[in-house]
């Protein structure tokens, strides 16, 4: 069996325990494959990606853990940088095991119902590979 792959990017990736910040993170059923800059992360899809465009917020180890390829692929993404804050902000999306579960554009997304999101006066055509010919709502089809 294989799995789709998710990529995650556009934005700040925390990837924490002092390794150094990315912008995109990709992963495949509930396991992280991927952390590193956009073009790397776009190079490993296979065709049959989903594209999560982050619009430049940030994505977190969820808890504050850590992110790393090989781990598991539950993420918290926040409006703006959690760090330093004491935790005194929640996240506005969550992913867990890979599926995002909850959060604005992400709410309803599922793994098969296409790509969620393109931020606000994002083009649904831009440069990422996806071709997205949607509105960028969440569960809409993907045009690819």
């Amino acid at each position: 069996m294989t799995h789709e792959y998710t990529l995650l990017v556009n934005g700040t990736v925390i990837r924490g325990g002092g390794l150094p910040d990315a912008t995109a993170v990709a992963w495949a059923h509930d396991t992280i494959l991927a952390i590193g800059a956009d073009a790397e992360i776009h190079a490993i899809s296979r065709g049959d990606s989903h594209v999560l465009d982050l619009s430049g917020i940030y994505a977190a180890g969820a808890a504050g853990g850590v992110l790393e390829v090989g781990g598991p692929a539950d993420i918290d993404i926040f409006g703006t940088d959690p760090r330093g804050t004491g935790g005194a902000i929640g996240p506005v999306a969550v992913i867990r095991k890979g599926v995002p579960l909850a959060g604005g554009r992400l709410e309803g997304w599922q793994p098969g119902q296409g790509s969620a999101g393109h931020g606000p006066g994002r083009d649904a055509g831009h440069g990422h590979g996806g071709g997205h010919g949607h509105d960028g709502a969440p569960g809409s089809p993907s045009g690819d």
